[in-house]
């Protein structure tokens, strides 16, 4: 005897659905060599499983004692299936990763190395990408999970928050051209931006438009504006004193390279950095590993340079 799980399973399908024509539709094959498989099974188990007539399909006796077997021996198969190839990919796991540019220079580098050391039969690939296009790799299956502030929930993406994180101000260290006034312990107030220049994303992007309904509601008018593409960007130009750059919270661990002064802004404007991962994808163990890495190397407080040169 040879039974196979291809014939266990159209045996099942017939039987649960009470038709060879739906059951032939729904596993992709013709009528014919699906009857071909259900009489080469009953030929192996000498007996009718299934009793058919012009308008349904039922099971004989022998089918009814068989079909509970049946059962077992596919989800047990099945089941084991999962384990091995679930055990294969962590033994053998390859991820491709996609994060902000920022985040790509600042925070991935010391967590790839990390990584590295405890999981050395792990490969990582890191794509760097605006927001946006991540989204787009993730949905389109390019990439197996990216990190960012994704502010909209989307249909088939699984958005993990991993982090909370704020929005605070960025400026030079030196308190002349900070324009904020003396450094404070518990920050500073969303009115003290009043008429400062200020180092803004274009205003379609969803962080600055966070930011711009923050200061809406304070009723806050600043100074000039000057648009860049990039938060290092913004950072950069707060170094050297051409004005306030508001983001993130996590900016910071960029911000050590440069002489800013970071304060947070109050009342606190608090969300969430995200994992996404495409809907109904298995998520590794290595992945959830590698995340919560990253997870704490994000929250841990960098040593900020305020003064002295770059």
């Amino acid at each position: 005897m040879n039974l196979s799980l291809k014939q266990l399973k159209v045996f099942l399908g017939v039987a649960n659905a009470s038709s060879f024509t739906k059951t032939a539709q729904s596993m992709h094959l013709s009528q014919a060599a699906l009857s071909a498989i259900i009489r080469e099974l009953e030929t192996q188990l000498q007996c009718r499983l299934l009793e058919r007539t012009t308008r349904t399909v039922s099971l004989t006796e022998a089918g009814r004692m068989f079909y509970p077997t049946a059962m077992k021996i596919v989800e047990a198969l099945e089941r084991s299936v999962i384990e091995l190839n679930e055990l294969g990919r962590q033994k053998q796991a390859s991820l491709l990763l996609g994060c902000t540019p920022m985040i790509a220079a600042s925070l991935m580098p010391q967590v790839l190395a990390r990584f590295a050391q405890i999981q050395p039969e792990s490969h990582i690939e890191l794509v760097d990408r605006p927001p946006s296009e991540l989204l787009k790799m993730v949905e389109e299956g390019d990439l197996d999970a990216a990190f960012g502030i994704f502010f909209s929930q989307l249909s088939g993406i699984e958005r993990v928050p991993i982090f909370p994180t704020r929005l605070v101000a960025v400026s030079s260290a030196d308190e002349a051209a900070s324009g904020l006034g003396p450094t404070q312990r518990d920050g500073v107030r969303w009115s003290a931006l009043e008429g400062l220049p200020l180092i803004t994303l274009p205003k379609d992007n969803p962080l600055q438009r966070l930011i711009e309904a923050s200061l809406s509601k304070e009723d806050i008018t600043v100074g000039r504006r000057t648009v860049v593409g990039h938060l290092q960007t913004a950072i950069a130009m707060a170094h050297e004193g051409l004005g306030v750059a508001i983001m993130p919270s996590f900016c910071e661990h960029i911000c050590q390279h440069y002489r800013v002064r970071i304060d947070v802004i109050r009342p606190e404007v608090e969300f969430s950095f995200y994992r996404i991962t495409r809907g109904g994808r298995d998520t590794l163990t290595v992945l959830d590993q590698f995340t919560e890495m990253f997870a704490e190397a994000a929250q841990k407080k960098p040593v900020l340079v305020t003064n002295g040169s770059r």
